[in-house]
């Protein structure tokens, strides 16, 4: 998916959200009274690409010998969880404007094979520290409701910062996720509504660390318990 077909998602909500009126009796936000919600945050793993490190080869009665490969690097970052804030913010009952944080742990994985000297394969691996800044918009569907519960889609972007271990090097990029999941109300007083949050989602990628240029995708999930102020 193209950062455009992202945004025509976004626009897509907007749109269908000034024409939908909230389920009668099904919960809804109650219009510029924040939520805040903290839980945790899962990200599928993601293959960066295949590297050959290579050389000239010595060849007589040419000007340009044939490459010589020395060893091959296949590397991928494995999945991870982490920490995950919300503050959403309820534009109407159904559509709200929501700024996102959040910051996880996972492994950079290398396997180094076809070593010209024979060596056997190996693996090397650090850590990577990431976190993600953003904001998306999410609605509240007018289907599928029930008394305490109501499921709902979401998009946006983030600012996407990744530092290796002992942070020796930052990288920087760009992230773009869809996702659908439902709220469930606990509480749905007038004052201090509380509840449940869990979804599910892809991610698309594009900078940060990687050995290939192009945008790479994993899959998202989430729980989160929210608070209305």
């Amino acid at each position: 998916m193209t950062r455009m077909r992202v945004w025509f998602v976004v626009v897509a909500l907007v749109a269908t959200a000034t024409g939908a009126a909230a389920q009668p009796g099904a919960p809804v936000w109650r219009p510029w009274r924040p939520v805040v919600a903290i839980g945790g945050v899962g990200r599928g793993g993601e293959a960066l690409g295949t590297v050959t490190i290579s050389t000239r080869a010595v060849a007589t009665g040419t000007s340009t010998p044939p490459p010589f490969t020395l060893f091959r690097t296949d590397s991928s970052l494995d999945g991870g969880i982490g920490g995950e804030a919300v503050v959403l913010v309820p534009v109407t009952p159904v559509l709200a404007v929501e700024v996102t944080g959040s910051a996880g742990r996972r492994a950079l994985v290398t396997a180094i094979s076809g070593d010209a000297e024979g060596a056997p394969a190996t693996t090397a691996s650090e850590r990577i520290d990431e976190y993600q800044v953003g904001g998306r918009l999410s609605y509240l569907l007018p289907v599928g409701t029930w008394r305490r519960g109501r499921p709902f889609l979401a998009a946006g972007g983030a600012y996407l910062r990744q530092l290796h271990e002992d942070n020796v090097l930052v990288e920087h990029g760009q992230a773009w996720a869809v996702s659908g999941g439902a709220h469930l109300w606990v509480r749905q007083a007038a004052r201090w509504p509380a509840g449940l949050t869990a979804e599910a989602g892809w991610q698309w990628r594009s900078g940060g660390i990687t050995l290939a240029d192009g945008v790479r995708s994993s899959p998202t999930a989430g729980v989160r318990l929210f608070v209305g102020l």
